[in-house]
């Protein structure tokens, strides 16, 4: 098998190695010959385990797999998507790893959009176990079961979107949160590393453990119908971006990358930090069993409990 990676960023680097890592001979394409050797070291760093190609100019295919990890603008991956595709083999398979763009956006100047589908991964795509596999208006359902069965071939856990929404699964759930997020801290109830500590400390490990709906049944889900009675009413509704962030872009800030953020300052030490506890705690759920819902075990009771 041979795979194609469009993209030379951070998320490609993290596919190919994860890609390579597998033992599927992996060609990585970016537009400026000046980074080859940059993106070659960061795959490497990534655990490729196997020297990755890297080019700039055009592949030689064919390919039976090319995913796209550009920016998110719907014109450019359009073309870069379409010519791709043209390097594929007979039966290959195009995806995008789009995160917020719906595929059928996407689609136009593909010659086979049953075997155009999107495969969206997490940063850092080397250890986040999570890919969402998604379905365009015209894909196949061969397409999904294929490119289903290479995400686990890859040690990734995938799960299938069955309509193509806008930020699909994952995003939508975090950005459901951040809205809430955001609008705590506007309100005063609380500050940015209050809202942190709650999640890393409290919704973080329950929900790594045993997801959020496995959560709600262990509660209780009579527990469950009351809070959210409660709580449902009262909740976010914004729907502009929020002003917290808005004033931190207006004041030139672009999180740890550019020293500063949401959280305050970074330094180059801090940043390190975070990274090393990041990724040795993603590195642990990473080798832990895939989540599954408990079967004939005794109920937990959380009563008396946060919920």
């Amino acid at each position: 098998m041979r795979a194609l990676v469009v993209g030379g960023g951070t998320m490609a680097a993290g596919i190919a190695a994860c890609l390579s890592a597998a033992g599927i001979d992996t060609v990585v394409q970016v537009r400026r010959a000046s980074v080859v050797d940059e993106v070659r070291a960061e795959i490497a760093r990534r655990g490729a385990g196997r020297p990755v190609s890297v080019v700039a100019g055009e592949p030689g295919g064919p390919f039976t797999l090319a995913v796209e990890s550009i920016a998110e603008d719907a014109g450019a991956k359009r073309d870069v998507l379409a010519r791709a595709e043209a390097l594929l083999a007979e039966d290959g398979i195009v995806t995008t790893n789009t995160s917020s763009l719906r595929l059928a956006d996407l689609t136009g100047e593909l010659a086979r959009p049953e075997r155009f589908a999107g495969w969206h991964w997490f940063n850092p795509a080397e250890l986040v176990p999570l890919v969402e596999v998604v379905g365009g208006p015209r894909t196949a359902p061969e397409t999904l079961e294929r490119l289903t069965a290479l995400s686990e071939r890859v040690g990734k856990r995938p799960v299938t979107v069955r309509r193509d929404v806008p930020g699909f699964i994952a995003n939508r759930l975090q950005y459901a949160l951040l809205r809430e997020a955001y609008a705590l801290v506007e309100a005063g109830v609380c500050d940015v590393a209050d809202v942190d500590r709650a999640v890393v400390d409290g919704l973080g490990p329950r929900w790594a453990a045993i997801g959020p709906f496995t959560t709600m049944d262990a509660a209780g889900l009579e527990v469950h119908e009351a809070v959210a009675g409660q709580l449902f009413p009262v909740l976010s509704r914004q729907t502009d971006v929020p002003e917290l962030l808005q004033q931190a872009r207006e004041r030139g800030e672009t999180g740890m990358k550019g020293g500063a953020g949401l959280c305050g300052t970074y330094g180059p030490d801090a940043v390190r930090q975070l990274t090393r506890r990041r990724d040795a705690i993603l590195a642990l759920l990473t080798e832990a069993p895939a989540n599954e819902a408990p079967v004939n075990e005794a109920p937990v009771n959380d009563e008396g409990g946060s919920r």
